[in-house]
Formats: C-alpha cells, structure tokens, sequence
C-alpha cells in the first residue's frame, strides 16, 4: 500500500429532515474497535451506523500502529470472514534473539502449530486490517459507513434511545440510536463529552520513536530482534520487526532527557537507524512517531446506554500487542450480546456483563504489560534491576532462565471469571475454546461447529439420550456431536489441547467462543443448560431468538457448511 484510500462523504439523510425510526447501534469511532463490531453486528443482522470524523484508515499517513496480530485475533477474523486476507497479505515469522548491551542473550524458535486453524501469530500494518474491515463493510446492505461526521454532542438515553449531534461539511444534524458505543480512543470526545475520567494505575515518562522503514537492497532475516541496553541507542532499548510491504518496524526507547524533536528529524532518524545496523544500508523512511505509555481504565465500560471498546474504555502499554488485540476482543465479546438484546432474546444485564468480563481483561493485560516494561527497563527499582541482571547472566547457559526473559510476551485470550456466563470450575470454563483442526482432508476446526448463539459440542459419538428434545426450536442453543466429524489426528488434537477424550463430555460454548460450562455428560445434563442459559440472558428474554441472516457469518445457519454439519450431526 504506497497510500491510505480515501473515503468518500455523503450527505447525510438526517440533515434534510429526522429520522422515523432510532439507529438500533451507532458506533462513534471507524478503527479497529468500532469496525470489527459494525462487521459482527451486521452480519447478525442489526443494522448499524459507524461516524468518524476523517475520511481514511488508521492516521495520516502509513502509520504501522499495531502490527502483531494473535492467534485469538485471527480466530475471530475467520469468524468474520477476513482473516484469509490478513495471513496472506501479513508477515510470520518463528525464530526471536534477545541481545543485552549487544551481546547475545538468548534465543528462541516458535514452533508449528499444526492443530490449529491458524498456525500462531502475523505482522501486518494496522491500515490493512482496517482497510480489509471497511471492504468487508461496505457489502453489507446493513452498514451505513460515515466519514467526516465528527460527534461533537452526545444527549444520552435512559430508558430510551439517545440523540448525538454531528458536525459534517455540510452542517450539523441530529440523530438518534437506542444504544451508542464510543470507540474513538484514547482521547475519546464522546468520554469527555459525558465527564468521565479513567482510573490511571500508572504515567510514565518513558518515550519511544517509531520508525518504520522500506529496505532496499538487503535482506535482514526474518526475525524479532530486541536490544535491552543498546549501545547504539545510548543503553536504552530497540525492537526489529518485520512487516509487508518490505517494511520493518524499529522502536527506539528515548533517552529521559532526549529531545524529541530532534530525534524526529530525517538526519536524526537515519543516524538512529545506521548507528544500530552497523553498516550502510539504503532505506526510506515510511512514517514515525514519538509515543509514551500509560495504564488506564474506566471504572465501568457502560454508562446507561453508552458503552465503551477499545482504546476509549481502557489503555495499556504495547508490550505483548495488548492494545488493538484487546479491542478486537472487546468487540467480539459485545457484538453478540447487544444483538440478543435489541432482538428482544436478552434483559439488559447482559451488558453488565460485558463492562465486568472486558475489564477484567484489561486489568489482566496492564498487569501483564506493567511487568514487560519493569523488565525492559527498570530504572530506579533496584529490585526489579537485580532480577533482570541475574535473568540475563544466566540465560546464555540455562534455558530456564532464559524463558524468563520478558521483553513483550504476546497476549493471550482473556479467561472471564465465574459469573451467569462461566459456570463450574472446570479448567476450561470462561477460556477461549482453541480452533483445532478435526479434519485434515478438509480443513473442518472446532470453531466451524459453533453455532450464532450457544452450542453444546457433545465430544463423543452421539447425543445424550435427553438431549433429542433439548435442541432449542428457539434457535439458541444447538447441540453437535464432535466425535463423527473427526479423523484420527484430530482425536489425538483434541485430547492433547483440551484433555478431553471422545467419551461423551459436554461443553457449552458463547456466542464469542469462551467456554461457559464443561463436564461430562452428566454433570450438565441438557436440563441444566436451558436453566443456564435462562440465567444469564434474564427473566425478560423473549422464548424465540432471531435467525442468522443468510449472509450471514461462515457457519451461521443459511451457509451449506452449517447444513452439512447439522446434517452429520
């Protein structure tokens, strides 16, 4: 991509006169958050307004931003229908170093995941998963993408929908929608608008530059590198990652009393990036930036009708790509609970749940990038300084010394603790249900099984006796039998990523992919499934629950794949 795509404006049906009918969702904010939710509401058939107030992806100009992508990302794209687009066009790569005051520290190689749907991570450029989410979107009849409509007033609903002033080229118009999700990031004008303020659990003064380069002429290998103590970079740290495009991405930790300014220049920049190779190389420079760091969340990602995702309800520093992932996953986990709700199947304490389950996995994430950036770069803490230097002394001859080494480890899917939606204390309950592979000869994964709301995967041969009748005609809660959809490799895939053989246990999954509940056959009868599911969509959710539209998500009911199964099963 040598440029971001322009997006055309058009003229607003609400600026010639009001709207007969409120937006069901309108979504403030077309990055990642706000995008990847518009594309899960649309295609479980909610219609859907996204307002931004620019006219492209990402930031002026070919800004990297986020560009490491995991696993649980990659599973819910595929949900989606567009994680094939970001593989192919991204980068992977398997083989890290870690080097300390330049001198090598340890290594490590990723190893195949062959079980999986997706085989580990990729690199690709923030704009490409934006650019890849706005095409997916503007083939939904049910998508209504606005750009240069800036929210500049929000009027929230209590009991009823709320109305949001926008500012376009054109004027300001008003309109309504029963609920609003601000996903316009970390200076959020809908959150200032409401006069709410983020815990902050931590500011820190530490800078970074970003400086992505085209390398022309040299091949680097395809590896991570990260320099703790860069004698290049005056004993502070660097990281090289690979991206498309033959674009690398340097980060570059700054100095405390560094000029930012200067760093920033072009002879500042190619003199940072010649000093840590070491020899001439010809490189252009794509897009920098300076950026800090702080760790901050709302106190509640719901506030009467609005709701918060992304960079918008909580911030986090990039160590282990824990920000755009993040988002993604508060996407995934809120798309389909707003869906239930306004098809009239869930209460509205659904959406408590949402506020509870994404913050607890934000605070995870802040912990967990909180120790990353104590490792990277200790300061003042002389006891985090001694356990770092004692890490490193040893690694070069002690591999468990050397797995300590924590320079950004990639996120992980959050695990959502008991609640009316985790059940039990199995080791598996609130935790992302892995893609495995079942089928090598069609590629058919676990995830393929899932129906648009709940499923009971029965991992054995056949259905529970009292299970015939459990089958929801409601369309809630489907029931499939793993057991005749497996070749040998996936039995074996199975029992060793979720310990389970085919002997007839039951495991009720989300609508997100998270476990609620998993036992045996008789420790959750179907009986207690329809109990569960009654619980944790309230008393007033209504007995039939919407059909998928037909164009709708790969499994959903209406595509062939669903049939087939169905038809196994």
């Amino acid at each position: 991509m040598t440029e971001l795509p322009l997006y055309p404006y058009i003229r607003p049906a609400e600026m010639d006169g009001p709207r007969a009918e409120p937006h069901p969702v309108a979504i403030v904010g077309a990055g990642l958050s706000g995008l990847t939710l518009a594309l899960d509401l649309v295609r479980r058939g909610i219609p859907v307004v996204v307002l931004d107030d620019d006219n492209t992806v990402g930031v002026r100009g070919l800004a990297s931003r986020g560009m490491v992508w995991a696993q649980r990302t990659l599973d819910i794209f595929d949900r989606l229908g567009m994680a094939g687009a970001v593989v192919d066009k991204g980068v992977r790569w398997n083989v890290g170093r870690v080097l300390c005051r330049d001198k090598a520290v340890a290594s490590f190689t990723l190893q195949d995941q062959p079980d999986m749907r997706h085989n580990g991570f990729v690199n690709l450029q923030q704009y490409y998963l934006e650019t890849f989410l706005v095409d997916a979107l503007q083939r939904e009849p049910l998508a209504d993408l606005r750009w240069l409509n800036a929210v500049v007033g929000v009027e929230p609903g209590t009991d009823g929908p709320g109305t949001l002033r926008v500012q376009t080229p054109d004027g300001i118009y008003a309109t309504r929608a029963q609920w609003v999700v601000a996903c316009d990031g970390a200076h959020s004008a809908v959150r200032g608008m409401l006069g709410l303020q983020p815990r902050v659990y931590d500011r820190t003064e530490d800078r970074w530059i970003i400086i992505d380069i085209v390398l022309r002429g040299t091949a680097w290998p395809e590896e991570r590198w990260t320099w703790l103590d860069a004698g290049s970079n005056h004993g502070r740290a660097v990281w090289r990652h690979k991206m498309a495009d033959d674009t690398w991405r340097l980060d570059f930790q700054l100095r405390p009393d560094e000029d930012a300014e200067a760093a920033a220049t072009e002879a500042g920049m190619r003199r940072r990036v010649l000093d840590l190779v070491g020899e001439p190389v010809d490189f252009d420079i794509a897009w920098h930036g300076v950026w800090a760091y702080r760790h901050e969340c709302l106190d509640s990602l719901r506030h009467g009708r609005v709701l918060f995702a992304g960079d918008s309800a909580h911030l986090v520093a990039p160590f282990g790509a824990r920000g755009g992932n993040g988002g993604i996953q508060d996407a995934d986990n809120l798309g389909w609970k707003l869906a239930l709700l306004l098809q009239g199947s869930a209460d509205a304490c659904l959406l408590d749940s949402y506020s509870d389950e994404r913050k607890h996995a934000a605070m995870e994430n802040i912990r967990q990038a909180r120790r990353s950036s104590r490792f990277v770069y200790p300061g003042a803490a002389r006891s985090a300084a001694l356990w770092r230097e004692a890490i490193i002394a040893l690694a070069p001859q002690h591999q468990a010394a050397a797995r300590l080494i924590n320079t950004g480890r990639l996120c992980m899917p959050a695990v959502y603790p008991p609640s009316p939606l985790v059940r039990g204390s199995h080791a598996h309950a609130g935790r992302a249900l892995p893609n495995i592979v079942l089928r090598q000869a069609d590629g058919l994964s676990l995830h393929a099984l899932l129906g648009p709301w709940f499923t009971a995967l029965v991992f054995g041969d056949a259905l529970p006796p009292d299970a015939t009748g459990a089958t929801h005609a409601d369309g809630r809660l489907r029931w499939v039998t793993v057991g005749p959809l497996c070749d040998a490799r996936g039995r074996t895939a199975l029992a060793h990523q979720l310990g389970v053989a085919l002997d007839g246990a039951t495991w009720l999954v989300r609508p997100d992919q998270h476990v609620m509940a998993a036992g045996d056959a008789q420790a959750v009868p179907p009986a207690q499934i329809t109990t569960w599911l009654d619980a944790a969509l309230g008393q007033a959710a209504s007995p039939t629950f919407p059909a998928a539209p037909a164009h709708g998500l790969q499994h959903f009911p209406g595509d062939p794949l669903h049939a087939a199964l169905t038809a196994t099963a």
